[in-house]
This record gives structure tokens, sequence and C-alpha cells, in this order.
């Protein structure tokens, strides 16, 4: 069953959900913020945390984009648990707010119908995301679907699915620099850290060269020598790096600094080992 919904996963463009910038239109801030700590949190594999965060999000948060979106985190969160019958309800809802246009709710839903054994509920939502797609002419908002659904892929750590739709959002636009940040996310994930400098160094040849993407080089540069030295202390970090290691961190730290982060950590770091 998994190689027939990823075939036919392949065979059609996606078609897109609100973009970010939507979102922002409708949701408030603190609940956007919300969000995004429970994407997080599924992202880390946290996923009781996620539910928690999903359920106020829920709880607080009226806008329909907010609703969608937390019933969304809600069905991830539960695949992740194995709860296979609170995700459908999840996705369920989230079909609902999103007037069943909303390609992730049912992939969502088809994943956790594929686990119980449900073959052909399964297979019906994947008709459903195809007979959606083939309506999108768009190619950067099919981009965006199948890095949405890497995305997924990713929170429930099926790395190799994810991988393919993100390369298949870089083939259709090559352009976007989130793809190549989301790439080296997954990268980290998995102690590439050579890949993942590469994907982040051509977000930065694609001009996206603000505080996120130093920050997101920082945090990745810090956790590699963490786990390259076996230690969080700083001092020990200082004493065991050698020095063009300390060079090439720090150029990511100060550069991340100026541009404002306020991190006490990464400030220790800086004063420590950056001459």
């Amino acid at each position: 069953m998994k190689t027939t919904i990823r075939t036919v996963m392949m065979l059609f463009a996606l078609a897109p959900l609100s973009t970010m910038a939507q979102q922002l239109i409708t949701t408030s801030n603190k609940c956007f913020k919300q969000i995004q700590e429970g994407n997080k949190q599924n992202d880390q594999g946290q996923y009781q945390e996620a539910l928690v965060t999903f359920k106020k999000v829920l709880k607080d948060c009226s806008a329909k984009d907010a609703k969608e979106d937390g019933n969304i985190g809600m069905a991830i969160a539960s695949n992740g648990l194995k709860e296979y019958d609170d995700a459908i309800t999840s996705a369920n809802n989230a079909i609902k707010v999103g007037k069943e246009k909303n390609v992730t709710a049912y992939y969502a839903r088809s994943f956790a119908y594929n686990k119980l054994g449900r073959t052909e509920d399964a297979k019906a939502d994947i008709v459903k995301i195809t007979d959606l797609t083939k309506k999108n002419k768009d190619i950067k908002a099919r981009a965006k679907m199948f890095a949405q659904l890497a995305h997924l892929d990713f929170q429930l750590n099926m790395l190799a699915e994810a991988d393919t739709n993100l390369t298949k959002a870089i083939e259709l636009d090559p352009e976007n620099p989130s793809f190549y940040t989301q790439k080296g996310d997954m990268m980290i994930k998995i102690n590439n850290y050579d890949d993942a400098f590469v994907a982040y160094d051509k977000v930065l040849e694609l001009g996206k060269n603000d505080l996120e993407i130093y920050q997101i080089r920082t945090e990745a540069r810090l956790k590699q020598m963490q786990q390259k030295y076996v230690t969080t202390d700083i001092n020990e970090l200082s004493k065991r790096m050698t020095k063009q290691e300390k060079g090439t961190v720090c150029v990511d730290i100060k550069k991340a600094l100026d541009l404002g982060l306020r991190n006490l950590q990464l400030d220790l770091l800086a004063s420590t080992i950056c001459e």
C-alpha cells in the first residue's frame, strides 16, 4: 500500500494550501506563534507536547486558518503517537474547515487509514488528492505543496519519502530558497552536516541572507561541534575545537549577532571562541 500511495502521489502535481502570508492575514500573531511551536514539536518527534500545543490553538484561536492548521497538527501528532483513530478525527475536522480542499489533511488521513489496514479508504483519499491536483496549473504553488508534503513526511520520520517530495519541489521551483533551508534541516536530523551546509549555502546564493538563515546556520554549527566533542560545555568546546572550526563557526555566529540575534548561550560562545 505504501508503494502504491507514493507512486500515485508522484504522478501528479499538487494543489496549494494557504501561504504563510495568507495565514498572517486571518491568524493572530499569538496563534501563529503557537502553530509554529506545535509544528516544531512535531518536527522533533515531541508528539505529546505537540498535542497539548495544538489543543490550545484550537481552544484559543477562532480564525479559519488556525482551526485548519491546528487540526492538521493534531492529526500529525496523533499519527506520530500511533493513535490513528484520533488522527482520522482531527484530519476530518481539518477537511471540513478547509471545505474539502486541504490536501495535507487528506494525506494525513490516508496515512492513518493505511496504518489501520483500511486500504480502500486510504486509496480513496489518494484519488481525492490527485483530483484536487489536476485542477492546479500554477507550478510554484505545486512546488510548495510538494514541500509541505515533504514536511509532513519529515514530521512522521519518513525521511526517504520526505526527500522524494522535496526533490520534486526543488525540480519544479529551483529558485525558492525555503526549499533548500528545508533540505538542510532534513540533513541535520540525520547528522549529515556536509550536505546540510551545501543546502544552506545555496540559500545564501539565492539571496536570502537574513537573520533567520544565519540563526539556523549558527545553531546547526553548534550542534555539530557538540556532537563531535560530546559536550555542551562552552569552555570545553573552546578547548577542543580546532582553529579552523572556530573560524567557521564564528563567521555564522557573528553574522547572526550583527543581524540582531539575542541568545545568551551564543553570546557566551562568541566571546569565548571568536577573536
